[in-house]
């Protein structure tokens, strides 16, 4: 599970820093349209779907991977261990994408120009 957990934050730390890296084009975006809600959408797509549907999927591949494995027709993996996988993914994704557009609001409410 540790080994699950640091992958996770791994792939959802490069997704972050990506999206943080082209969110800085999105900046001007949000000041045309008076509000951040792009930011949180885009980080959704760019940050939390593909974490989350890579750990879902990885669960569904993992099963049926191990199940030809054992003669008894019992997999190696049982369903507790893959549901844990997955709800750490999924936590993991989550969080990730809290943080991903955090930051990049930040990064919006910086470059706005200030009325001085």
């Amino acid at each position: 599970m540790t080994g699950i957990a640091v992958l996770a934050v791994t792939a959802g730390l490069s997704a972050m820093a990506e999206f943080l890296r082209h969110g800085r084009a999105l900046a001007p975006l949000s000041v045309l349209t008076g509000g951040l809600r792009v930011f949180r959408t885009s980080a959704a797509w760019s940050v939390l779907t593909p974490l989350a549907l890579a750990g879902l999927v990885g669960s569904v591949v993992a099963a049926g991977l191990a199940t030809p494995v054992n003669a008894d027709g019992e997999s190696y993996i049982t369903r507790e261990l893959l549901w844990s996988a997955a709800g750490i993914v999924l936590i993991v994704s989550i969080l990730m994408w809290l943080w991903a557009a955090t930051v990049a609001v930040r990064q919006a409410r910086a470059w706005r120009p200030r009325g001085d």
